[in-house]
């Protein structure tokens, strides 16, 4: 199994724990603002891996972020707070870790955002356990762009690793050329 399927899927399900106490906070007590910072928390993190996995510096999803911070405190609606995750999700993970431009991967970003979106609209409103179970479903769609991407992170990889052996091959020549010229 690849590792950002792995931890997709694991990143997924402490997501999904994490927001078993969450929903049993009372209403009156600010609950969606609470449910609204911990969505952010929650892509904050997730884009810190994707950023890892790309190779991607940190700050290019600082604007991102904070965009959304500021837009989802002021939107009232859900369905509003939805799109706008999503929408953000997806810049994030293809506009600025993997910028993949095939037909390839567009199928693949609507393919589970279209999917992750089925589960959250089909399992969000009902009762405590099914927001955790939404959330753990989401990502689980959510691992299958990494699927349906092969060697998306870990292409880069494989390409350092393999330019860092050639580059100390060259070395080693340099030094066995420089040895035989001295004698």
């Amino acid at each position: 199994m690849n590792k950002p399927i792995r931890t997709t899927l694991i990143f997924g399900f402490l997501s999904a724990v994490c927001f078993i106490p969450l929903s049993s906070i009372p209403h009156y007590w600010h609950w969606q603002i609470t449910y609204k910072l911990s969505i952010l928390i929650t892509l904050a993190l997730y884009s810190v891996l994707l950023c890892r996995w790309s190779r991607t510096p940190l700050v290019t999803i600082l604007f991102p972020l904070l965009l959304f911070l500021g837009v989802a405190l002021w939107s009232h609606t859900h369905f509003g707070f939805l799109l706008l995750t999503l929408a953000v999700f997806s810049w994030i993970r293809s506009g600025i870790c993997f910028k993949n431009v095939s037909i390839r991967a567009l199928i693949a970003e609507i393919l589970t955002m279209a999917g992750g979106t089925v589960f959250l609209l089909f399992w969000w409103p009902a009762t405590s356990i099914s927001q955790p179970l939404a959330i753990w479903l989401f990502f689980l769609v959510q691992s299958l762009y990494f699927y349906i991407i092969p060697g998306v992170a870990g292409h880069d990889q494989f390409s350092v690793s393999s330019d860092l052996f050639e580059q100390a091959c060259r070395d080693m020549e340099r030094l066995l050329e420089g040895s035989c010229d001295g004698r």
